[in-house]
């Protein structure tokens, strides 16, 4: 029985390792996976983009770009202004997560979107 169970343990080391070293899913929201949690799909929003950082969501609120597609967004124009009425210039689809253990200057999760698809509206 001990000749059996060096094997399956090594088998197994071999399985989680190639498992960890797998892509992430490019729906999924940063690095580690395990920190954001799913909350919903958002379908044809409108809302403003917020210094390249974030989405105002008509009816929503704020929702932090993705780290991972934060880069992505940095050329896009800004088009949110304070203390204004929102012209909410973009239409958004994407998936909406929740970071409950992301470090932020208030309690609570913090709200981040990763965009599927946007659409300009002039």
């Amino acid at each position: 029985m001990k000749r059996l169970v060096k094997p399956f343990l090594y088998a197994t080391a071999v399985m989680l390792v190639s498992v960890s070293c797998e892509k992430k899913d490019p729906t999924s929201c940063g690095s580690s996976d395990n920190k954001f949690r799913y909350i919903k799909s958002i379908k044809n929003a409108r809302a403003d983009l917020y210094q390249s950082a974030g989405f105002v969501i008509e009816g929503e609120g704020t929702r932090f770009i993705c780290p991972s597609q934060l880069e992505k967004f940095s050329t896009y124009e800004n088009t949110y202004i304070l203390n204004q009425p929102q012209p909410f210039k973009y239409r958004i689809w994407g998936r909406a997560f929740n970071c409950d253990s992301c470090p932020t200057l208030v309690a609570g999760p913090s709200p981040f979107i990763v965009i599927d698809k946007i659409e300009k509206i002039d």
